[in-house]
C-alpha cells in the first residue's frame, strides 16, 4: 500500500494516507449532532497518535475549500458537515478502522463534556495574602444551585480542587444535597459511586 501523509508522531496502526485522514474528518463532524470545534477533532487525533498535526490541518483546510466541511462560528472554528460531506462519511468510512474511529470519537465526546461542566461548574482562584480563596458554583440558568467558597495554602492545591470541582460537580452536589437533607441512604448511594468511580480509572 502507498502512503503519502506525514508519520510523524503517529502511533502504529495510524493513518498514513491522506484521503483517510480526510476521511476520519467528515466521519467525526458528521457523528456529533452539534457544530464541532476544529481543535476538538486536533487533540483527539493527535492525543491517540492517530495522524500527523500538520496532516489534519491540511486536510480540514482542503476539506472546507472543497465544500465538504461548512465553518458555522469563525471565532470558535466551529464546523459542521455538507451534503457531500455527509455523502463522504456514510459511504466510506467502513475503509477506517473500527478502534480508530471510536478512539477519536470517545476523546471528541470527552472533550465537549468537559466544555460543558467547564461552563457551567465554573471556578474562580483569588490569590490572598494568606493563601488563595477558591470559590465554585453549578449553575442553573441565570442563578446558582449551588456554591461555596473554601481557603487553600498554596496554588498547587488551588488547581487541584479547580479541577476536581468541574470534573465531579455533580457529585459534589448529590453529597451535599444528601447531608443537609440528613439522608443517610442517598448519602450511602452517592459514597459507592464516588468509590466504584476511582475503581474503573
Amino acid at each position: 500500500m502507498e502512503y503519502d501523509a506525514f508519520d510523524a508522531g503517529i502511533d502504529p496502526g495510524g493513518l498514513r494516507k491522506r484521503s483517510n485522514v480526510r476521511l476520519l474528518i467528515c466521519y467525526i463532524i458528521n457523528s456529533m449532532d452539534r457544530p464541532v470545534r476544529k481543535d476538538w477533532v486536533v487533540t483527539a487525533m493527535q492525543k491517540n497518535g492517530i495522524a500527523n498535526y500538520f496532516e489534519i490541518l491540511d486536510s480540514f483546510n482542503d476539506l472546507y475549500k472543497k465544500q465538504n466541511l461548512n465553518l458555522v462560528d469563525d471565532k470558535k472554528e466551529l464546523y459542521t458537515v455538507t451534503e457531500s460531506g455527509k455523502m463522504i462519511a456514510s459511504n466510506l468510512s467502513s475503509e477506517l478502522p473500527l478502534t480508530i474511529r471510536e478512539r477519536a470519537l470517545a476523546t471528541v465526546m470527552e472533550l465537549i463534556y468537559q466544555e460543558k461542566n467547564e461552563r457551567e461548574n465554573t471556578v474562580s482562584v483569588e490569590k490572598t495574602k494568606a493563601g488563595y480563596n477558591v470559590k465554585c458554583r453549578i449553575t442553573g440558568g441565570d442563578s446558582d444551585l449551588f456554591s461555596f467558597e473554601m481557603y487553600v495554602p498554596d496554588s498547587k492545591q488551588a488547581k487541584i480542587v479547580k479541577k476536581n470541582f468541574q470534573e465531579n460537580a455533580e457529585m459534589i452536589y448529590k453529597v451535599m444535597i444528601a447531608t443537609v437533607t440528613n439522608n443517610a441512604e442517598f448519602a450511602k448511594q452517592t459514597l459507592d459511586e464516588i468509590a466504584n468511580s476511582k475503581k474503573r480509572i
